[in-house]
């Protein structure tokens, strides 16, 4: 067994003491195994690696799991012996060290990146050195396979391997095989949801939340498989949403897609959290085992969600998401022919999609959009992409403001305060001017005991003045009813106005 070693330049004794000679040998083959690593540090300060694998160079962490098994193997086949825990450890310090004082700083990725050249590039993934083609290059005018991105991917320790996409090999359509959308609207806005996930944060804006749900038996979960085996596949094809936020940003940052499966309710706290993630935000907190530390985590990630329900959370959450119901599938096909059809369609269904990015990257500067809806930055983006699936201009823009609408009602009509403003602006020509407790009490009137009293109504004039502005873009929307808010007289009494039209 090999003994522990510390990195010095000290004598290590005579040299005709064979202990001392020992030494010597084992600093040198450890030396000899860092000597054609690249190491650097990311824009999170962290140290990191590229590691020689056959004509590539794979990107790790220094404190992680892979860094640490190259460097075992690598001094095995240098020696023939293995490393004790105290000498793998001073290796990695001294890897650390390296990096932080003399290594560049370079920007680290996940799975799909925004390039210097203006180009989108996509690892394809896989460690297998005898792999032909690694990456594809994404440019506004074709895209390619290229042996070796130029860019410093990072790789989950769940993600999988994406194959080479295909041209001219699928077709819009084809999704429909993994995917029982009840329109044609549908279909759009999930290859509208593709392309805008598929886009790296760097180019433009935000990712727009997709939220799939339906009937038990609609194939939800099959559906969002085969989404995210286009976009960031996982070993992990089941993940629940997690407790805490801390383990829901950490899990974000290893992965370019955020996927959770079977959903029955997203709480205010993580509806919070979706947003945040999907517009580009953050979370802080103490540092583990630490009284001074801070680890943050700003981020920006794609997310699908499934479940049962609609999903839609609170009207802020609403504002992000595409929401896409499935139908109940009346032909079942069993797991093993599914898995054949994906095999078989999804080298097509990526080139297509590379066709779309294509497509985005060259119509983006001429493309407008007189009046677009929330998320306008991803249905700009999605709207210039069009022409690479063969989508008619401005279909994106209609089913994108089509399906808002529609969550606008859905979140209303699942709401009891949404369900009193509207009573109380039924009768024809009906408004409302008064003061917060006012609007309270007569908001009370009209939704009753039973449900004021319950656990969702606000408790008092301020939570119900939270809850209207939350509710006033739905209601506008769905409507066309305004509620809004001010300050009058010399003490700056509140006061609200609800009308409509």
């Amino acid at each position: 067994m090999a003994e522990g070693f510390t990195v010095t330049d000290a004598d290590d004794g005579s040299a005709d003491d064979p202990a001392a000679k020992g030494r010597r040998n084992r600093r040198e083959k450890l030396a000899l195994v860092l000597s054609d690593v690249d190491l650097w540090r990311g824009q999170d300060g962290a140290a990191y690696a590229s590691l020689p694998n056959g004509k590539r160079r794979e990107h790790v962490p220094v404190f992680g799991r892979d860094f640490r098994v190259w460097i075992v193997q690598r001094y095995f086949a240098e020696s023939g012996m293995g490393l004790s825990g105290t000498a793998l450890s001073d290796v990695t310090r001294l890897a650390e060290a390296r990096a932080l004082s003399g290594g560049e700083s370079r920007v680290t990725f996940r799975r799909w990146a925004l390039g210097n050249d203006g180009c989108i590039y996509l690892d394809l993934g896989g460690a297998d050195p005898a792999r032909e083609r690694r990456a594809v290059r994404i440019g506004p005018d074709r895209w390619d396979l290229i042996d070796e991105a130029p860019i410093a991917f990072l790789r989950a320790p769940d993600a999988l391997p994406l194959p080479e996409p295909m041209d001219d090999e699928a077709k819009v359509e084809d999704l429909r095989l993994f995917a029982n959308v009840e329109t044609e609207d549908d279909l759009v806005l999930l290859w509208t949801w593709l392309v805008c996930a598929a886009r790296p944060f760097e180019v433009r804006g935000a990712y727009p939340v997709l939220l799939i749900h339906g009937e038990q038996g609609s194939g939800k979960s099959g559906a969002a498989r085969t989404l995210g085996e286009l976009i960031d596949p996982s070993a992990l094809t089941g993940r629940a949403l997690p407790r805490e936020e801390r383990d829901f940003f950490v899990s974000a940052q290893n992965r370019h897609l955020v996927a959770f499966d079977n959903v029955s309710a997203v709480s205010d706290t993580f509806s919070d959290c979706l947003c945040r993630l999907a517009t580009g935000g953050g979370f802080s907190a103490r540092t583990l085992h630490s009284d001074a530390d801070e680890t943050t985590f700003a981020l920006s990630r794609a997310v699908l969600v499934n479940g049962i329900p609609a999903l839609l959370g609170r009207a802020d959450l609403a504002d992000r998401a595409i929401s896409i119901e499935l139908k109940q599938i009346e032909t079942r096909r069993t797991e093993a022919e599914l898995a054949c059809d994906m095999k078989r369609l999804r080298p097509g269904l990526l080139g297509l999609l590379c066709d779309g990015l294509s497509a985005a990257l060259r119509n983006l500067p001429t493309t407008h959009i007189a009046n677009p809806p929330r998320m306008a930055d991803a249905c700009h983006w999605a709207e210039a992409a069009a022409q690479g699936f063969a989508i008619d201009a401005g279909r994106v823009t209609t089913a994108w403001k089509a399906n808002r609408t529609g969550a606008d009602r859905a979140l209303l009509d699942g709401d009891d305060v949404a369900g009193a403003v509207v009573k109380l602006m039924t009768p024809p020509g009906a408004s409302f001017k008064g003061t917060p407790t006012q609007l309270f009490q007569r908001l009370v009137d009209l939704a009753g005991e039973r449900v004021s009293s319950g656990k969702l109504w606000p408790r008092n004039p301020a939570g119900m003045g939270t809850k209207l502005r939350r509710l006033g873009p739905a209601l506008r929307a769905a409507h066309t009813i305004n509620v809004t808010h001010g300050r009058s007289g010399s003490e700056g009494e509140r006061f609200w106005i609800i009308s409509k039209g």
